[in-house]
Formats: structure tokens, sequence, C-alpha cells
């Protein structure tokens, strides 16, 4: 009800603008209507993991899996073979952003590593952990699968 009158208002007000000619306007009576943002429908809330809650686990493609701040699908790779150490690097990193870690404690078997550029990555046992820059829906994984990355599942 609330986003109703206001968006009443704001069309109102948009409409009585346009009509009045306001100043600088040259009167021909052409109305540019105002730009209205949707609201986005809350989506489910991931839960916290019992690893400490470093990231938050929802369901995605079938099973339990890592999610960030922003509840985009975080992902491994199958190319960093050694604990700890990323070797997806340059324009990979730029695909496959690495996850940074929190600034609080670690709890296990979450830890952190500096990566070869200097940045620091976040890691769940051993494995360095990514996200996918073409996800941009909350719990949806389009990376799943793509180049060796995988969604991480704790």
């Amino acid at each position: 009800m609330k986003h109703a009158a206001l968006l009443f208002a704001i069309l109102t007000s948009a409409a009585l603008a346009a009509c009045s000619g306001g100043s600088g306007s040259s009167g021909t009576g052409r109305y540019t209507p105002p730009t209205v943002v949707p609201s986005v429908p809350p989506t489910t809330p991931p839960t916290t993991p019992p690893t400490g809650g470093v990231l938050a686990t929802h369901n995605i493609n079938g099973g339990t899996a890592f999610v960030d701040a922003n509840n985009h699908a975080v992902y491994v790779f199958d190319g960093d073979t050694k604990a700890n150490v990323s070797t997806c690097n340059g324009g990979c990193a730029a695909i496959w952003p690495p996850v940074a870690p929190p600034t609080s404690n670690l709890p296990a078997p979450f830890a952190q590593f500096t990566r070869g550029d200097g940045s620091v990555q976040l890691s769940y046992k051993g494995k360095p952990l990514y996200t996918f820059v073409n996800d941009t829906q909350p719990f949806v994984a389009t990376g799943d699968g793509v180049n060796g990355f995988h969604v991480a599942r704790p």
C-alpha cells in the first residue's frame, strides 16, 4: 500500500511539473515519465554452515553449496592441485574472482593464503575458492562444470 501511494505521488508530481512548463522548459508539453525501479522479492535466506559462519550454505544444483555474502555460488577449480595454491590468475581470475577471506578468525577447515599477485584468497580444505562473473542471480550456479570449475560444497 505504501508503494502504491509513493508511486502515485511521484507520478502526480512529475505530471504537474511537465504541465507547468517549469523554468527552462520550452512548453512543448513533452512528458518524460520518471524511472520506476520495481521492488525485488526477498530470496530464501541461506543457512549458516557448522564451520563457523565464514560462508553461508544453500541448496544449489541439488545439494548444499557455499554462497558468498551476496548469495552467489562459490566454486573450486580442478586445476588447483596443491593445497592453498591458486592456478587461476590473470584473465582467469578476472572471470573467476578469488574469494577474499573475512577479517575475523577463520575456523578449520577454512584458511587464507597469499596469491602470486599479493592478494589474499580464502580456501576450504586447501582448495582455493572463487566466484563467477556470470552469476548475477542469488543461489544460481551458472559456472558449475564450466572449464573445470565446480560448486564448492561443505
